[in-house]
């Protein structure tokens, strides 16, 4: 029996009402689903068709997860996934998400669509950070960031692609991202809108001291090698919006294809071209705006 996965964003206002319907809208369904036991504390009474886990690798069998919420929820989803080629189903819950595609009132018949083939999966690329001499490694389905961990002077990264030395950077950080992060952290500073189903990586540095040191787009099939400087000898890494930890300038930080991707559903009312129209306002004639604000 293949399972539905529900993961949800609790601290969203509406989620309550929304889960609620959701859990009316598939109490007839033959569909089998379950949740993650953090909604107990916004839904303390789980309706008895909806089984409850603490994570998803109680299930061996899923047929998809749906996450209620933002991207920041599906980024979740997708650290939960793992390489499990897991398809994710955003639904969105307000906010400007590049990610979600389709809205809580048609979260159910999207998932029947999607399980009837009616739907299409787009595989998108994943970062893998590792640290030199340490076995642990870490993923992003968005992005790493270097961050200068609170100094107000900048740091010096110097980056190595394929063991040839690209840059050294006098920046406040410097990010490392996938085409799907193409249009979240690196977009808001400066960085290129990339297909998402590209095989790229970005380098982006964060407010570079060298005005000519601009955002760099490389195949995502190298091995990226990076090496910090700092006065305080030490640096944060932001790996998909969660703080990693703080490291020390002695050691150096890998990147490269992480060798799995992230399955996202899309419907084709949200593809890639017509959100980024809306979510970024392009075709607006803001002449007319202003012309018609002055009356």
């Amino acid at each position: 029996m293949k399972y539905i996965g529900i993961l949800a964003n609790i601290h969203k206002p509406a989620i309550t009402n929304v889960l609620q319907k959701f859990f009316d809208d598939v109490k007839m369904s033959k569909r089998s689903f379950f949740i993650l036991d953090d909604i107990k504390k916004v839904i303390p009474q789980i309706p008895n068709h909806i089984k409850l886990t603490k994570k998803i690798d109680d299930f061996s069998d899923i047929a998809l997860i749906a996450a209620f919420g933002g991207d920041g929820t599906i980024l979740r989803a997708a650290q939960m996934v793992g390489s499990r080629q897991i398809p994710i189903l955003g639904v969105n819950m307000g906010g400007l998400g590049f990610l979600t595609v389709t809205s809580p009132e048609k979260a159910f018949s999207s998932i029947e669509k999607f399980l009837e083939n009616n739907l299409k999966v787009e595989s998108r690329s994943v970062l893998k950070l590792s640290i030199k001499n340490e076995n642990k490694s870490y993923f992003a389905l968005n992005d790493f960031v270097i961050d200068k961990s609170g100094f107000a002077r900048p740091i010096k990264i110097t980056v190595w692609v394929e063991g040839m030395l690209l840059n050294s950077y006098i920046a406040d950080g410097l990010i490392i991202s996938t085409p799907t992060g193409s249009t979240a952290y690196s977009l808001a500073n400066g960085g290129p809108i990339i297909m998402p189903t590209t095989r790229n990586f970005i380098i982006n540095p964060i407010c570079p001291h060298t005005l000519s040191n601009r955002p760099v787009v490389i195949s995502d099939d190298v091995k990226i090698r990076i090496a910090v400087q700092s006065e305080l000898n030490h640096f944060n890494i932001f790996g998909d919006g969660q703080n990693l930890g703080v490291y020390s300038c002695e050691q150096e930080i890998l990147f490269c294809n992480a060798g799995y991707t992230i399955n996202l559903i899309q419907t084709p009312e949200q593809e890639f071209y017509s959100t980024l129209r809306e979510k970024l306002g392009w075709g607006d004639d803001f002449r007319n705006k202003n012309q018609q604000s002055n009356f």
